[in-house]
C-alpha cells in the first residue's frame, strides 16, 4: 500500500528536469513493431527505438525492468532513450573498476573467430584468446559459444580490451586437483579419455586432471604400435601406478586392466612348441622373438644359420625352458629333417654285417 511519502516522491519525480545523459531505469508498459514504452516516473513516459535496444521489441514484456540513458526530447515532450548506450556505460564503469581493482567482470562469448572469442561486457566488445580461456587444449571452441563466464582484463590499449579466463580456469583446477588426490590412490581403478600422443607414451583426461600412460603401460607386447591399442578419444579404463599432487603426476597403466599372458602360460607354451618368425629386436649375443602377445623367448645368435641371417628368412626355433618365476623362455634354433637326411641318418647307424655281409663270408682266416 502506497504512503504519502511515496506519493510525493513520485511527485518529485515527475517534475524533476532530465538532460541528455541522465542515466533511468524505466518499466515496459508497451511494446510496438519497432519500439518500447518505459514508464521512467517522469511526467512523460520513455520510448526506445529498435536502434537503441538490446533485443528486438518482441523480446519484451510487460514490466520488464531496462537501465536507460535519456539521449533527447520529442517535439510533444516525449523523452527518447536509449538502452544500448545505458549497457555501455555501465561497461565502461564496470571495466574501470575491473582494470582499477583487478576484478572480475561478466561477460558473454558471442562468436568464434580466429584464434580466439569476441566477447561482450554490457555493450563493449572485446578479445579472448583460446589459450587464456582454459588450462588445456581447447578442443571445439564453438561449444562455448552463448555462454557467459567472469573474465578479467588481461590488457587495453587505444584497440579495446584483451580479456583472460585463467584465473577462475587455474582455481577450478586446484579445487578440483585437491578433490581428486584426495579421493584417489595408487592401484585404484579410474576412467579416463585419450587426448593426445607424444614418443613416450599416451596423454589422458582423468575427471579434469592430465595422466599418462607410459608405452610400457600400453600393452604386455612390445610389438603393438601404441595408436593400433588405444584409438584417438577412446574412454579408458585405467589403474593409477604413480600419484603425486606436488609434481602434478598421474601415472596410469592400461595393461594392467587386461590379463597378464604369464599368468596361464602353461595353457599357451610348451616345450618343444616350434615357432617361424622374424626377431623383434637384438643385442650384442641374443635374439628376442615375441611368441606371444607379451610373451618372449631368447636366441644365441651364434646358433642361427649364417645362410638364414643372410637371406632376412624367418628363424625357426624351439621352445627349449620355461621360466614362469623370471618370465623367461629358452630358445634354440630348429632344423627340420627332412626324409634325405633321414635315409642318410640310417645308413650311418648300420653296422658292419649290414653292409658288407655278403663280401665278409667270402673272406678266408688262417
Amino acid at each position: 500500500m502506497e504512503t504519502m511519502q511515496d506519493f510525493m516522491d513520485q511527485i518529485d519525480a515527475s517534475t524533476k528536469n532530465l538532460k541528455r545523459g541522465d542515466l533511468v531505469e524505466g518499466v515496459v508498459i508497451q511494446t510496438g513493431d519497432d519500439h518500447i514504452i518505459a514508464d521512467i516516473h517522469y511526467a512523460q513516459d520513455g520510448v526506445i527505438y529498435e536502434d537503441e535496444l538490446v533485443n528486438s521489441p518482441a523480446d519484451y514484456g510487460q514490466d520488464d525492468k531496462v537501465h536507460l540513458v535519456v539521449i533527447g526530447f520529442s517535439g510533444d515532450g516525449q523523452v527518447v532513450l536509449s538502452e544500448k548506450k545505458a549497457q555501455r556505460s555501465r561497461g565502461e564503469a564496470l571495466l574501470k573498476e575491473a582494470e582499477e581493482k583487478g576484478t572480475f567482470v561478466e561477460a558473454t562469448l558471442k562468436a568464434a573467430v580466429k584464434g580466439g572469442y569476441r566477447v561482450d561486457v554490457c555493450g563493449i566488445e572485446g578479445y579472448l584468446p583460446f589459450s587464456l580461456y582454459q588450462r588445456d587444449y581447447l578442443n571445439d571452441p564453438a561449444v562455448h559459444v552463448g555462454e557467459k563466464t567472469l573474465l578479467a582484463i588481461e590488457k587495453s590499449d587505444n584497440r579495446g580490451y584483451v580479456f583472460t579466463r585463467m584465473p577462475i580456469a587455474n582455481k577450478l583446477f586446484e579445487e578440483s586437483k585437491a578433490a581428486f588426490y584426495a579421493k584417489y590412490k595408487v592401484g585404484d581403478r579410474v576412467e579416463g579419455v585419450q587426448v593426445a600422443y607424444n614418443k613416450g607414451g599416451v596423454v589422458v583426461d582423468v575427471a579434469g586432471m592430465r595422466g599418462f600412460i607410459p608405452n610400457s603401460e600400453v600393452s604386455y607386447s612390445r610389438s603393438v604400435k601404441v595408436q593400433d591399442v588405444i584409438a584417438k578419444g577412446a574412454r579408458l579404463s585405467l589403474i593409477i601406478r604413480e600419484l603425486n599432487a606436488e609434481k602434478n603426476q598421474l601415472i596410469l597403466s592400461y595393461k594392467e586392466t587386461k590379463q597378464d599372458p604369464w599368468q596361464n602360460i602353461e595353457a599357451d607354451l610348451e616345450v618343444g612348441d616350434v615357432f617361424e618368425l622374424k626377431p623383434r629386436g637384438e643385442n650384442q649375443n641374443l635374439y628376442f622373438y615375441e611368441l606371444l602377445e607379451g610373451v618372449e623367448g631368447s636366441l644365441l645368435k651364434k646358433k642361427v644359420p649364417a645362410e638364414v641371417i643372410e637371406s632376412g628368412a624367418d628363424h625357426c626355433v624351439i621352445v627349449v625352458a620355461i621360466d614362469k618365476d623370471r618370465q623367461r623362455v629358452e630358445l634354440d634354433y630348429y632344423f627340420e629333417i627332412d626324409d634325405q637326411f633321414e635315409q642318410d641318418d640310417t645308413a650311418a647307424g648300420s653296422t658292419l654285417g649290414d653292409l658288407f655281409g655278403e663280401q665278409l663270408k667270402k673272406l678266408k682266416f688262417d
